[in-house]
């Protein structure tokens, strides 16, 4: 067992029933011996994941843990406003919505609503993609610099589409574009038969880029249906960035 894997465990013995322990409870509990436990505990200490009380000698969770604690809150009210607001665009679209994220040189699915049509295009949380050959993929990283979006992607662009980008100089075109219009699309690119508008946010307090988007059936990209999708994400990522500004 590695280090991360006896500190993991040594923070799950606390709960809100048992909010601080003693080293000998935590080594019975962790079932590790009595020298690991405490190199561990040490280094848990020194950068404030565990606080000591050297009175009853009690360990509990520490100010750190507090903080990542805020991280992971303010991040998951922002995506919670994010699914609501993308809620409101499939019931009103019928097709399905997802939220990502970063995931190296891919994105991987967070959140996916399901629209109420039959034939809205399905998928699971956390199916990864290549962020260059989808719309929301490319929109997210159109809210980076040049040279972090190509730190970011690989050169050469693996080949996923003859309508993907298929080197950096392409896809700087179509990041260009996105800055220009603030929005993103894509057609028979990962999927064949499927196209998808996409927008890109930036959590408010976490600075962390989520990615949006709208996908449905090539067959039904009509130009006023396009142009329903483009304007209710248009919508979404004004009120949203409003909010980021208020916070």
């Amino acid at each position: 067992m590695s280090s991360l894997e006896d500190a993991v465990s040594i923070l799950a013995c606390f709960s809100l029933e048992e909010p601080a322990m003693t080293q000998a409870e935590l080594t019975r509990r962790v079932g590790r011996p009595k020298a690991t436990i405490s190199r561990v505990m040490r280094s848990l200490r020194e950068s404030g994941i565990l606080e000591f009380e050297p009175t009853r000698r009690l360990y509990s969770p520490g100010l750190r843990l507090f903080e990542l604690g805020q991280i992971c809150r303010s991040n998951h009210n922002f995506l919670e406003t994010v699914q609501k607001r993308l809620e409101d665009i499939c019931r009103i679209g019928g097709h399905t919505g997802y939220i990502s994220v970063f995931d190296g040189t891919q994105m991987v699915a967070l959140r996916i609503v399901r629209g109420s049509s039959p034939l809205a295009i399905a998928a699971v949380p956390g199916h990864r993609v290549p962020l260059h050959a989808t719309s929301s993929g490319r929109a997210m990283l159109a809210l980076l610099s040049d040279r972090e979006w190509r730190h970011r992607v690989p050169d050469p662009l693996p080949f996923v589409s003859p309508n993907s980008p298929l080197d950096h100089d392409a896809l700087l075109e179509r990041i260009q574009r996105i800055r220009t219009t603030g929005r993103s699309s894509a057609s028979n690119e990962t999927q064949h038969g499927v196209s998808s508008q996409g927008i890109a946010l930036r959590d408010p307090e976490s600075g962390e880029i989520i990615g949006v988007a709208i996908s449905y059936p090539e067959s039904m990209a009509a130009d006023e249906f396009k142009q329903m999708i483009g304007n209710l994400l248009d919508h979404m990522k004004s009120e949203l960035t409003r909010l980021g500004n208020a916070i």
